[in-house]
């Protein structure tokens, strides 16, 4: 049965990402009506940055080599320990019960949004990361979708361009625990020309975008069908 995990990250309820996620699950639900679904707001209920315990458990994870996941999931040695391994564990498994993944991802200080960054932390542990002889981990072959929204264009020839440090750093990311085999970026930009006044000659580029993004994701839940 298809699985589908939703992340939003924008601390902002009617937030441009959201209203892109909201389109792409909508279709995706409809065609799979019999799918499963889960849900996470990660700026309505943030989760904790990793602390000492985390680091430790995950040190001797990668010190002893070990990537076999019931060991790992076991692996809390004090009660400091099991108490910041379990919230890890738990954001894990939802992530590897999911075949297919949508993030609604805000560009802030052209990058991402802290609580988001505070998942992919929680998540990126020793034995969910690919393999170095093989290159494949547990969570290659997941379908990613990620849409964001961008107050100004930063597309290639932009004068912007290499300002982006949240798609090139996030597939860098993603790639290190085989979550690049499907990742598609989908983005809505020039979104403070809906709220700057010295941007208002770019609110129809905007307008445009925002379409365009739209229409693409509801085209990739179909092709995730």
């Amino acid at each position: 049965m298809s699985h589908l995990l939703h992340l939003d990250s924008s601390p902002r309820r009617e937030s441009v990402s959201r209203q892109l996620t909201a389109a792409f699950t909508k279709e995706w639900l409809r065609l799979r009506p019999e799918g499963r679904y889960t849900y996470r707001d990660l700026a309505a209920v943030p989760i904790p940055h990793v602390d000492e315990a985390h680091v430790a458990i995950s040190q001797r994870l990668e010190t002893a080599g070990e990537r076999r996941l019931p060991e790992a999931r076991a692996a809390a040695a004090t009660p400091a320990e099991r108490d910041s391994w379990s919230t890890s564990w738990q954001l894990i498994e939802e992530l590897l019960a999911a075949d297919t993944v949508v993030i609604g991802l805000p560009m802030h200080n052209f990058s991402v949004p802290s609580g988001f960054k505070a998942w992919l932390d929680r998540i990126a542990v020793p034995p969910l990361l690919v393999d170095r002889d093989n290159g494949r981990g547990p969570l290659s072959g997941t379908s990613v979708v990620v849409a964001t929204a961008r107050g100004g264009a930063y597309g290639p020839g932009t004068p912007r361009a290499g300002f982006d440090h949240q798609e090139p750093w996030l597939r860098a990311a993603f790639s290190m625990l085989g979550l690049d085999d499907d990742l598609t970026f989908v983005h809505a930009e020039l979104t403070k020309s809906q709220h700057m006044a010295h941007l208002s000659h770019l609110r129809g580029a905007a307008a445009d975008s925002l379409v365009a993004a739209q229409q693409r994701l509801v085209a990739e839940a179909g092709r995730l069908s």
